[in-house]
């Protein structure tokens, strides 16, 4: 009923409202339409369609300097009501050149500048390192600023937020902020390097909560370092990754070459390859806790929109995962999707 009544109401909100106001409004949506099949060594254990991701996005332009985003997020879920889940992904407002001319102030549940998370596409259809590790959300509720640096040598962002992503509110949010920065530079054209830090710990803001025998006295570190290199159809996305809590540190690493066919041949596909490597404990010898991933696969972009971004475009990927602990299997995931977006601005 929860979500029959919010969807009912996001409608009514977009043909009532934004028909009558006199600002611009952009309206899209992005669909996700997938198959997959898991299986753990020779057993079958998953074989489904799905929707995996529904976005409904208003992005309403105030006025130049001004700028609002709001995202729900439907999907096909086992628990959720008529086989339907919901979430808030994005509400937030951005205040651009308000101090600095190529900076913008954004207020409300907003992007995590961390590492790839906040600029990942998906040009492979599992999720950023980070995203995937559970290190950190990939938005959260805070405020922050985000900004070029001049004569496009890079960007740089600072973030105060809850720290608990953006599916945790109330009760399951504690008192302690968390903090992030993130700072990448191009020094030539082709190569990107920067680096994120995430900082939160208890008893930051109360002194007393460090004497409540029942809570956690914790600190986390979590930092990335990351480089892109391109030259013509080919590039390459670099990631070191560490999340550290209270001296237990967990580390990996991520490497994605990507082939852009569509640059060079008249056949609009790019292949994709992707190693991953997470080890949840680096300080235990004892267990055996990290595990590999390949990703193998191709994109086919059917259509583009007049920015030349894809606009239908279809997604075929093998995953193998392995594991360091000898008594499971390694487990194989084949994902085919099929992505496709719808836009139209509105006054």
């Amino acid at each position: 009923m929860k979500i029959r009544s919010f969807c009912l109401m996001v409608l009514f909100f977009i043909a009532v409202f934004f028909p009558l106001s006199s600002m611009e409004t952009k309206i899209s949506m992005e669909l996700w339409n997938r198959y997959t099949t898991e299986l753990n060594g020779s057993t079958v254990e998953e074989s489904e369609f799905a929707l995996k991701r529904g976005y409904l996005r208003l992005e309403p332009q105030f006025t130049d300097n001004i700028k609002g985003r709001f995202n729900i997020d439907l999907f096909s879920d086992d628990d959720g009501l008529d086989g339907a889940g919901l979430k808030l992904k994005y509400a937030y407002i951005d205040f651009s050149k308000i101090i600095i001319p190529e900076a913008k102030f954004t207020f409300g549940l907003m992007k995590n500048y961390f590492a790839t998370i906040y600029d990942w596409d998906y040009t492979t259809i599992q999720k950023a390192l980070e995203d995937k590790e559970k290190v950190i959300a990939s938005t959260d509720y805070g405020m922050g600023i985000y900004g070029y640096i001049p004569n496009g040598f890079g960007e740089y962002s600072l973030q105060i937020i809850n720290g608990e992503g953006y599916k945790k509110t109330g009760g399951d949010i504690d008192i302690n902020p968390a903090f992030i920065g993130n700072l990448r530079i191009i020094p030539f054209a082709g190569f990107t390097i920067g680096g994120s830090a995430y900082y939160t710990k208890s008893g930051l803001l109360n002194k007393d909560e460090l004497l409540d025998t029942t809570l956690n006295d914790t600190t986390t570190l979590s930092y990335a370092i990351v480089t892109k290199v391109a030259f013509g159809p080919f590039y390459i996305w670099g990631e070191y990754l560490s999340k550290n809590i209270d001296g237990d540190n967990a580390m990996g690493y991520m490497i994605m070459p990507v082939l852009q066919l569509g640059r060079i041949m008249p056949i609009d596909i790019d292949i994709i390859a992707r190693y991953d490597s997470w080890d949840k404990n680096t300080e235990s010898t004892s267990i055996d806790d990290s595990h590999q991933r390949i990703t193998a696969g191709f994109n086919v972009n059917i259509l583009r929109d007049a920015k030349n971004k894809p606009l239908l475009f279809l997604q075929t990927n093998w995953e193998r995962t392995m594991y360091e602990d000898a008594a499971k299997d390694p487990k194989d995931i084949v994902m085919i999707q099929l992505r496709w977006k719808v836009s139209h601005k509105i006054k």
